[in-house]
């Protein structure tokens, strides 16, 4: 995949190669797709906070224009099926997104479940398809001691 201009992908430091096969368990194709927020892109409070002065805005505004409530509590706007902070395939908030996009795609889910993770590599052309749930959870224990 063709790096777009300014961003910089680094090299996968060896640590992160599982061993059968070289690859990283996880590299990022900056396909958006985790950005369609299919369980919703939950915000906590303080996100409102970063977020809205981030964009220029007080809080109550930034709500009023980007945030939904959902039963799991607050939520970014999905507009067109993805989040509303996506654009030309790029995060408009990256700098201060929220908690549930930086953890991606080391979500408890599919670090405690091997099915939930087959099923997140059919959806998310980053991860390795060769990689075992045991290569996964061990590279999320590297990334967290970082």
């Amino acid at each position: 995949m063709a790096q777009r201009p300014g961003i910089h992908r680094p090299a996968v430091p060896e640590e992160f190669l599982t061993p059968m096969h070289k690859h990283p368990v996880f590299q990022c194709q900056q396909c958006g797709d985790c950005c369609a927020g299919r369980g919703g892109i939950l915000i906590r409070p303080g996100e409102v906070a970063a977020l809205a002065a981030f964009l220029h805005l007080d809080e109550e505004d930034f709500c009023r224009c980007f945030v939904e409530p959902s039963a799991l509590g607050a939520r970014l706007t999905i507009r067109d099926g993805v989040c509303v902070f996506m654009e030309d395939n790029r995060c408009r908030v990256h700098a201060v997104k929220p908690f549930i996009c930086r953890q991606w795609p080391y979500l408890p889910a599919l670090l405690a479940d091997a099915e939930e993770f087959e099923a997140a590599k059919g959806a998310c052309p980053g991860l390795n398809p060769e990689s075992s749930h045991e290569d996964f959870v061990e590279e999320s224990r590297k990334l967290n001691k970082l």
